[in-house]
């Protein structure tokens, strides 16, 4: 029972494994942190290429996400700014900077846009939006709606219109980007914690996590409701009630996590259904990865029978279970383009989950020594 090892691909003990992309139906991207990415087969993890985008760790990657480009676009995040590359012919296509020359940390690719969240400069931290098919001036830039790190940038799935953005100040902020002015656009603020990664579950429920390993369940606001604080379901900090000692992060369909204590490594993939994490279903990897740190997950929607995993003993692997197979949604929500979950109307549109376990906000402090990464599965 549980996941058997079909495959391992060893990148050195100095390299860390930090994040997955699955790059459309051709192969698999992992990243570094020497600053390298390798495009890996899909079975055997064996590298068809691979790019050398600097010498720094690169803080995020993302796949352009396009409706007329040929698919063979991906970003990388890191100290020097975001690059653009092209897997065909191995080159960086486009550099993108800000002003401030501040490095970004955070990417997303969604509806032919990319979105950059930087590091704290100054008193503020950044985002920017662009069209990609305009690769030198943003679309639009939000500068003044965080004051620490944007950890995390996510596009909603089905509506263009709304960007979320997750930042060590505490704040995840919601944005209507069919409003010109920046005060217009920050559509709704949920003060949580310290944000490691923040996404939706569905079309109008939100997720947040903390570096302090504390994670809740939050409601997308209707437009009458902007003066209202929004209620969320609390697991407050789930490392005892999860049995795990970190967080990898949460997932379409399931949660992953780990415990990192000497000869007990372990990897922990708990289903995820609607707003409920299904304890009595998880399933246990001893040793996953040694005693270190797994840093990725990523389970095919088509093939959810498989899973990669990558972390800091320089691995990435390939895991099979025939006996569970977990309900992984694909392009997550495939709604009309017409949706748009801000209007009122919407309500009468989604169909949603209601939990009367819902409990106020709480504030928790920062403390956490590394930034784990996430994806969006295609």
């Amino acid at each position: 029972m549980g996941y058997s090892l079909i495959k391992s691909q060893f990148f050195g003990a100095d390299n860390w494994c930090l994040n997955f992309q699955p790059f459309f139906h051709h192969s698999l991207l992992t990243s570094l942190s020497n600053g390298e990415v390798y495009e890996l087969d899909w079975a055997r993890v064996e590298p068809k290429s691979h790019i050398k985008t600097g010498e720094t760790t690169i803080n995020q990657m993302k796949v352009i996400n396009s409706d007329f480009l040929n698919g063979s676009l991906f970003s990388t995040a890191d100290m020097t700014g975001v690059k653009i590359w092209d897997v065909n012919s191995n080159n960086c296509v486009a550099t993108i900077h800000n002003d401030k020359h501040t490095p970004f940390l955070s990417l997303d690719s969604r509806h032919n846009m990319l979105g950059c969240g930087t590091e704290l400069s100054g008193s503020d931290a950044e985002v920017h939006i662009y069209d990609i098919r305009k690769w030198d001036t943003p679309l639009k830039s939000l500068v003044d709606s965080h004051h620490d790190d944007v950890t995390d940038v996510v596009f909603h799935p089905s509506d263009a219109n709304v960007l979320m953005s997750g930042s060590t100040d505490g704040y995840t902020n919601i944005y209507d980007l069919r409003q010109a002015e920046e005060e217009d656009a920050l559509y709704q603020v949920i003060n949580f914690s310290s944000i490691h990664s923040c996404g939706w579950i569905s079309p109008r429920r939100i997720f947040t996590l903390s570096h302090m390993e504390t994670f809740a369940i939050h409601e997308l606001n209707n437009k009458s409701d902007e003066a209202t604080e929004p209620h969320a379901l609390e697991f407050n900090d789930v490392r005892k009630s999860w049995n795990c000692d970190y967080v990898v992060d949460i997932y379409p369909g399931y949660v992953a996590c780990g415990s990192s204590q000497e000869g007990k490594g372990r990897l922990r993939i708990l289903p995820l259904r609607g707003e409920s994490i299904q304890l009595e279903q998880a399933i246990d990897i001893g040793s996953a990865h040694g005693d270190e740190v797994v840093r990725d997950v990523y389970i095919p929607p088509r093939q959810p029978y498989l899973m990669y995993t990558c972390g800091e003993d320089g691995h990435v692997k390939i895991w099979e279970n025939t006996d569970i197979q977990l309900d992984v949604p694909g392009q997550f929500w495939d709604y009309s383009n017409n949706l748009n979950v801000l209007d009122e109307t919407a309500e009468d549109t989604v169909q949603e989950t209601t939990s009367s376990e819902a409990k106020h906000k709480k504030k928790y402090s920062r403390n956490k020594k590394s930034r784990k990464q996430r994806f969006t599965p295609y």
